[in-house]
């Protein structure tokens, strides 16, 4: 196999992991799903055209949610400058912007739109925690340095955000497993890998 043949194999096994978890890290600043895909999309792009450089490096996994991040954010300033949004220095920083609008006049949620809805009300650095942790499989330590704080706040984030979601289902009449009963469940099935 030469080596353009290996980088687009390289490629596209990036691309087949990381599109989804990275549309979805795109969401918790950009409302339009479409738009979402068109910056997760120029990103990749720019790894092609460095494929030499990029597809070889431990770190792929993180620069491309940093490069969605900072695309993200651009495009957000971009359409505060022309006017079409109202966002500002300050948006960015606290990044006070929804996962993506929950959608009206459903008479019953499915659980994708439960979760969306759950994700929309957690605190921002809660949320961007979450998605990279849940979504986009990321670990605390890259986390940390994707967002510039210490894996000690990931993981507070990271509690916070599992708790609210919590107490956000409980609201919606959905129960979920205290910490007790979760641990009893793993003793009960711990046996089994046996």
């Amino acid at each position: 196999m030469d080596t353009s043949q290996r980088h687009y194999q390289q490629f596209e096994t990036v691309f087949a992991d990381l599109y989804p978890p990275l549309c979805h890290y795109a969401l918790t600043f950009v409302k339009d799903p479409e738009l979402c895909e068109d910056i997760v999309q120029e990103v990749f792009a720019r790894v092609w055209e460095r494929r030499k450089d990029l597809l070889h490096t431990d770190g792929i996994r993180y620069y491309l949610f940093t490069a969605v991040r900072n695309n993200c954010i651009s495009h957000l300033r971009r359409e505060k400058s022309s006017g079409t949004v109202a966002f500002t220095e300050k948006d960015a920083e606290s990044g006070d912007y929804p996962v993506v609008p929950p959608k009206e006049g459903q008479d019953k949620l499915d659980d994708e739109q439960l979760l969306v809805e759950a994700i929309n009300e957690l605190p921002v650095k809660c949320r961007e925690v979450f998605v990279l942790s849940r979504l986009g499989n990321m670990k605390y330590k890259e986390i940390a340095e994707t967002l510039g704080i210490s894996i000690k706040t990931v993981e507070n984030q990271l509690s916070k955000a599992l708790r609210s979601m919590r107490e956000f289902l409980k609201k919606k009449g959905i129960e979920t497993m205290s910490r007790e009963k979760r641990l009893d469940r793993r003793s009960d099935i711990s046996h089994l890998g046996e």
